[in-house]
């Protein structure tokens, strides 16, 4: 998938571009309110994007010298220059400068849409390993989503030796990092988003709670309206930043379908659906199965999760997965005496009772969630966002 970087001085064509950008094809954008003077000083993001899409209302001899030294800066990046000057020079010049495409304002959408199918055409996916992303999601509150996510993260970590980065993506009073540690967040999601013009690997490092050797947790807003501030394009752009820099990023997303989390499951190589083995969970997780599948996500990158397993007149395994449609993938125990010692205290269950039912559950869902999934990543990356999908149908009828 492209991920694209769009930048203008003007908001309103900014939001234009971007809005003709997305309607083109499946590509990851990033609007930056930004002159040309300004762009140097952006290199880090100009680092991560795959295009440059510059809007520029005119063309002088200044404008063309400095396009020409941010080409010589940037060499790989492919640039598409969007003017409304008609001076035939300018397009000769802009060619000399490496410049891919010129496109004339207004802007025409299939104009456009060539343009990007031209520059995806020869784009060359970088071969650096990037994180497996993990997304955990319950139908409702209560069944333990969040305590599985910070205790999945610290069991890959501390057994496996991965490293590991736990996002709260939950946007109702996240509190996420403290089940596995107190310490008070440099930073939430929602402020680094009210940022986004500083992300760079330093700057997210600077906001990250530190849990223990290789496991980092990003916590979430601390009240949803500050979760307001934490927008899709904005939440891809730091999932880019994130996944150089660590094996599995896990997000609680809880129990929320919308735009913004179903950008993060298309992203996601497993989706982790949360449940418990009684009646109050079998039909409601059913719905959300259903969900998942009318998104299309195929079953194998959807697991089952069911826990408090163990208790005393609970629903069969068998009967929920007949409720459910689907095999359960990990089964966890009920241990309410640990888990409630670990979160009281704020550590992970595995360090303060290792030998505990739960604490070797979590051990062996990190196992098999462990072996390489780079087939899947590819064919994810290949494929068509759901949530395009539906926009598409929706057009469509």
């Amino acid at each position: 998938m492209l991920k694209i970087l769009i930048a203008s001085d003007d908001a309103e064509r900014l939001a234009e571009v971007n809005r003709l950008t997305a309607n083109a094809g499946n590509f990851q954008t990033m609007s930056m309110q930004e002159g040309l003077a300004r762009l140097p000083l952006q290199a880090s993001r100009l680092r991560m994007a795959d295009l440059l899409i510059l809007e520029l209302p005119d063309i002088g001899p200044a404008q063309m010298f400095a396009v020409e030294t941010l080409r010589q800066q940037h060499p790989d990046l492919p640039c598409i220059l969007i003017t409304q000057s008609h001076d035939s020079s300018v397009l000769i010049q802009a060619m000399r400068a490496g410049v891919r495409d010129v496109l004339s304002w207004p802007l025409d959408k299939s104009q456009l849409a060539e343009a990007l199918k031209r520059v995806e055409a020869t784009h060359v996916p970088r071969s650096q390993e990037v994180a497996q992303v993990v997304s955990m999601i319950s139908c409702k509150g209560g069944a333990g989503t969040s305590f599985i996510a910070a205790n999945l993260g610290d069991a890959l970590s501390r057994h496996f030796g991965k490293r590991v980065l736990v996002v709260d993506l939950n946007r109702h009073f996240g509190d996420l990092t403290y089940i596995v540690t107190d310490k008070a967040p440099p930073s939430t999601l929602s402020e680094i988003c009210s940022q986004i013009d500083r992300m760079d690997a330093a700057f997210l490092e600077a906001c990250l709670v530190r849990v223990g050797d290789g496991f980092d947790m990003l916590a979430g807003a601390a009240d949803p309206v500050r979760a307001s501030q934490i927008q899709k394009e904005k939440l891809e752009w730091i999932l880019s930043v994130m996944q150089p820099n660590y094996d599995y990023v896990i997000f609680d997303v809880g129990q929320s379908i919308d735009p913004l989390s179903i950008s993060m499951l298309d992203h996601s190589d497993r989706i982790c659906v949360v449940t418990e083995p009684s009646i109050a969970f079998g039909r409601p997780s059913r719905r959300l199965l259903d969900i998942l599948r009318a998104l299309h996500y195929p079953d194998d990158k959807i697991r089952v999760v069911l826990n408090r397993t163990g208790r005393k007149n609970e629903v069969p395994r068998a009967t929920m997965e007949e409720i459910f449609g689907m095999k359960v993938a990990f089964t966890l125990p009920d241990d309410p005496a640990t888990v409630d010692e670990a979160v009281s205290h704020g550590e992970p269950v595995a360090k303060l009772s290792k030998r505990s039912s739960i604490a070797r559950a979590l051990q062996s869902m990190a196992m098999q969630l462990a072996p390489s999934q780079e087939a899947e990543r590819r064919s994810r990356q290949e494929s068509v966002s759901p949530l395009r999908k539906l926009m598409l149908r929706a057009r469509s009828t």
